[in-house]
């Protein structure tokens, strides 16, 4: 009889440091080096890991760019930030704003490694798409009646001004301090929101 080995908890603890460790170092590499010069030698070396160790967590450089998003979706759920929560109003949504800017400030080279990785891959990862449903359907709830088109519209404007891409434009372009960008943006989200809830439509139109 054939026992099946399972995994310590510790080993599997283990394990999910090294990814981070791993995923860390690769966003700091990114930003050094750039998403089309960096090597795996370059990672690994940053990591502090062997170059077969990195190849037993990501057996491709594409694979490993894809754990940049994986880590960002990781990091949002260890806060309470994913999924979002099935009741949201544009008070609660718009709330959720400041607390994602603050959480990327903690974690900028993640953030900032993944949103060029995402811009030069020209894909979305599944984690993306997940957190993209979740905000879609979040905006749907908030005014059920709007036409489809409408929906579509007001997804877009809210996924832009909540996205990771609106800090980084408010914080590295525009200068503003992460509070203050959080504030702007979560002005700006409960501005629409409530405006939609209360029956506006977002035709451009008087």
């Amino acid at each position: 009889m054939s026992l099946s080995v399972v995994p310590s908890p510790l080993r599997e603890r283990q394990r999910g440091l090294t990814r981070s460790l791993i995923v860390d170092a690769a966003s700091r590499v990114v930003l050094g080096a750039g998403i089309h010069q960096f090597s795996m030698q370059q990672v690994a070396d940053e990591a502090q890991v062997s170059l077969r160790t990195l190849y037993r967590y990501f057996s491709t450089r594409e694979e490993l760019l894809e754990g940049l998003g994986d880590e960002v979706s990781e990091v949002l759920r260890g806060a309470g930030l994913m999924p979002l929560p099935g009741s949201l109003t544009a008070d609660s949504l718009s709330g959720l704003v400041g607390e994602l800017f603050r959480l990327l400030a903690q974690h900028p080279d993640l953030a900032r490694a993944w949103l060029i990785a995402r811009t030069a891959m020209g894909t979305v990862s599944d984690s993306s798409r997940e957190r993209s449903e979740l905000l879609r359907r979040a905006v749907s709830r908030i005014n059920p009646d709007l036409p489809a088109k409408e929906q579509e519209r007001v997804y877009g404007i809210i996924k832009l001004l909540t996205g990771s891409i609106s800090w980084k434009v408010l914080t590295d372009d525009v200068g503003l301090e992460t509070d203050d960008a959080a504030e702007a943006v979560v002005w700006a989200a409960r501005t629409v929101l409530a405006d939609i809830e209360s029956g506006g439509r977002p035709t451009g139109r008087p």
